[in-house]
């Protein structure tokens, strides 16, 4: 009955009654069967299931008359709701045609009918006359909700902490504490927007970080559980490599490999190994663990990684995106045993470029798990540990050829920032908070060299066959901030004066002279690589490929990390169906040329909540390490003026404020000038001031550091800049 429905609603442009189609498909049997035919209550009543099925599936639309009419007759459209704070919000659709196109649809709040942020939904476009609303709620991901009790007389609701879900009602059936930080279960729906709670955990801040820190993840949607069906699949999978894994694999187990990675590192999914061939050419071999052949596509491991999109490191604690039991067992690439990967072998000449490789299943055994501070301690201090003795010659060829890898890409115009990362930790009671400043050294860029080269050589492969692919793309730096840090180069006297802004996001080479100027300046280099910083736009994964500009690299994307990148994963499981098995007729490239716009959005998402739940959670170590400094005094650099506030940073690089309204008498904010002028013959304050600040206050709710002005300790150059100014226009009167 199936085709009869579809060959109807086919045939009709409006909606059309169960009645007429029942007429209209006993016409069609009389035509095919040549005899009248009058369908019995049984045959009627499976028509009716299967377009409730059609409806429920959103093939068929089924209007508030009890009419039916094909979905693609409708202006209809099927996309993601984004709340606004007030209640508002757009619904964006999007249209994969081999490229990926968006249109947004703006939703006024009296149109909304009790969507909230984030769900699935069917929306009218509307037209001249008539405003779009939202007509249907398709699907609503709600598993946990984070949330604060409040009670209603004898009665316990959970107000969530996402405004934009705060129209949802939450009932609890048990008792609670009013203020109390829980995460509640959804069970029973009363109606569209009110629910019935139960809670699955309740958030104790008794100086332990980590239930800081998952309160903070799971505030931003970001969950360290793992679905029934995962926990159930772990059960099949082996934990060693069988002799049916080795089928088809390349055996480079006799290989000298090793990992090279952090002190505490317990998931490692690259090796390397590295030799000299008779031409005197160096072989690079990248070694990723193969992951794609370890959890299949579509399996509930595989959706809980989809969802997750990587792996989150908050502080200490690490939220993973498979489970410990592969991430550190069967998909980690552990010393002494066996494991499945997938390498990226390159023939590279002595200027560092590729020449020759190839990319293969395989099947390795790390010799050794080497840590970056011994491999540091050998290639620097030739400090030998008695474990390393029989690697230090391929250590120091690695290090040769990682030196040839980096020339080879600066030369093509890659930007380096000389900018350090500070990173909280705590004690093993995670209690006591500090901060470690975290370097790049020979080691870490000798690993990042090597990564660099796999991923663009397997993007060069896959683009090269015409294949899709999840790229790492990166476009031009943003033209007007670039504008805006020239005029602060000429108010600092430090002008770059060579190129136009238009000139320098558009060539490579030029921007990296820009950052190579910016970083001559000891004075201001901290200021000033934060300005450059933000000139940058926003790596992203993209099935459409425009390079990565900051690499300066054609052919970009992410291959070397599958167990704790989604979009790595995809990349194996494209080289598996597109590359290493035969795909002659084109069906599992049509499949990821379908499949990779959508994959490629989902992980850009998930890269964007993992950063701001990072940058939450690292705010939230700075306001409590700050705490104990109250009436302390730093030096600092003014970052930024505004009409309100200066934003300083002080030594340690953390950043804070001091407010106008703590400054003595009134000020003038100038602009163009960096300035903030004093009304009252005051101190003025300019971006690049070095200044001593008292710590006044901090705020564990808004997060904020705010300082008081002790004095001045030097001024910046802006000042002169100014005064050569007013002479200029003196002399020229």
């Amino acid at each position: 009955m199936e085709y009869y429905i579809e060959k109807v609603l086919s045939n009709e442009d409006k909606p059309i009654s169960f009645e007429r189609i029942i007429i209209k498909i006993e016409k069609l049997l009389y035509l095919k069967e040549g005899r009248k035919v009058s369908l019995s209550p049984e045959e009627r009543d499976n028509i009716l299931d299967l377009l409730d099925k059609a409806v429920q599936k959103f093939k068929v639309y089924k209007t508030s008359s009890g009419n039916y009419i094909k979905m693609s007759k409708t202006l209809l459209k099927k996309g993601r709701f984004y709340a606004d704070r007030n209640g508002a919000g757009k619904v964006n659709i999007s249209i994969y045609n081999g490229n990926k196109k968006d249109e947004n649809i703006s939703i006024g709040k009296d149109k909304v009918f009790g969507a909230i942020d984030g769900d699935y939904v069917l929306v009218d476009p509307g037209c001249n006359r008539t405003p779009p609303k939202i007509v249907e709620i398709i699907d609503r991901y709600l598993v946990y909700i984070p949330g604060e009790v409040y009670s209603d007389g004898d009665k316990y609701y959970v107000r969530p902490v996402d405004k934009k879900k705060r129209n949802i009602i939450i009932a609890l059936n048990e008792s609670a504490m009013d203020g109390e930080k829980v995460l509640v279960s959804l069970d029973d729906k009363y109606d569209e927007n009110t629910y019935l709670g139960k809670i699955v955990k309740r958030f104790k801040f008794d100086g332990d970080y980590n239930q800081k820190i998952l309160w903070e993840a799971f505030k931003h949607g970001v969950d360290n559980d793992f679905s029934y069906e995962s926990l159930k699949q772990l059960e099949q999978i082996p934990n060693v490599v069988r002799d049916v894994d080795r089928i088809g694999r390349d055996d480079f187990t006799n290989w000298i490999t090793f990992t090279i990675d952090g002190d505490d590192t317990k998931d490692m999914d690259d090796a390397v190994s590295c030799t000299i061939n008779d031409k005197g050419n160096y072989i690079l071999g990248v070694h990723i663990a193969d992951i794609a052949s370890i959890i299949p596509e579509g399996s509930p491991l595989d959706r809980d990684a989809f969802r997750k999109g990587n792996t989150y490191y908050l502080g200490e604690l690490v939220i993973s995106m498979l489970p410990y039991i592969i991430s550190r067992g069967i998909g980690s690439l552990n010393p002494n045993v066996d494991r499945m990967t997938i390498s990226c072998v390159m023939e590279i000449n002595s200027e560092g470029r590729v020449i020759n490789y190839r990319i293969t299943p395989s099947i390795i055994n790390s010799k050794l798990k080497m840590s970056y501070k011994k491999v540091n301690d050998i290639l620097k201090a030739g400090v030998i540990d008695s474990e390393y003795i029989k690697y230090v010659d391929t250590l120091k060829l690695m290090s040769k050829l990682a030196f040839l890898l980096r020339r080879e890409r600066l030369k093509r115009g890659s930007v380096e920032f000389d900018r350090f990362d500070v990173r909280p930790y705590t004690d093993r009671n995670s209690k006591n908070l500090d901060f470690s400043v975290r370097t790049q050294d020979v080691a870490e860029n000798l690993i990042g060299e090597f990564m660099l080269v796999a991923n663009e050589t397997v993007d060069k492969e896959l683009s090269k066959r015409g294949l899709p692919c999840i790229h790492r793309i990166h476009g031009r730096p943003n033209k007007s901030k670039v504008v805006e840090l020239l005029k602060l180069l000429n108010a600092i006297n430090l002008p770059f004066s060579s190129y136009s802004a238009e000139e320098i996001v558009s060539s490579k080479k030029i921007f990296q002279e820009f950052v190579k100027h910016i970083c001559s300046s000891s004075r201001y280099s901290n200021l000033l690589t934060t300005e450059a910083i933000k000139c940058m736009s926003r790596a992203k994964y993209s099935s459409k490929n425009i390079g990565h500009f900051g690499l300066a690299k054609d052919n970009y994307c992410h291959f070397t990390s599958p167990g704790r990148r989604y979009s790595d994963l995809i990349v194996h499981r494209i080289l598996w169906d597109c590359v290493f098995n035969d795909d002659n007729d084109g069906k599992n490239k049509n499949k990821w040329m379908y499949k990779a716009p959508i994959i490629a959005e989902n992980t850009t998402r998930t890269e964007r909540i993992s950063d701001e739940t990072e940058r939450d959670v690292f705010r939230m170590f700075l306001v409590d390490y700050m705490d104990n400094y109250i009436g302390k005094e730093f030096e600092a650099t003014v970052l930024c003026v505004s009409k309100s506030c200066l934003t300083v940073e002080i030594n340690n690089m953390i950043e804070g404020t001091v407010r106008v309204k703590d400054l003595p008498g009134d000020y003038l904010h100038d602009p163009e000038n960096y300035s903030l002028i004093s009304l009252d013959n005051y101190d003025n304050y300019y971006v690049g001031d070095k200044l001593k600040i008292k710590l006044k206050s901090v705020s564990k709710d808004t997060r904020k550091i705010d300082f008081t002005v002790v004095g001045k300790i030097s001024e910046s150059d802006i000042v002169s800049t100014i005064r050569n100014v007013k002479i200029k226009k003196r002399e020229n009167t």
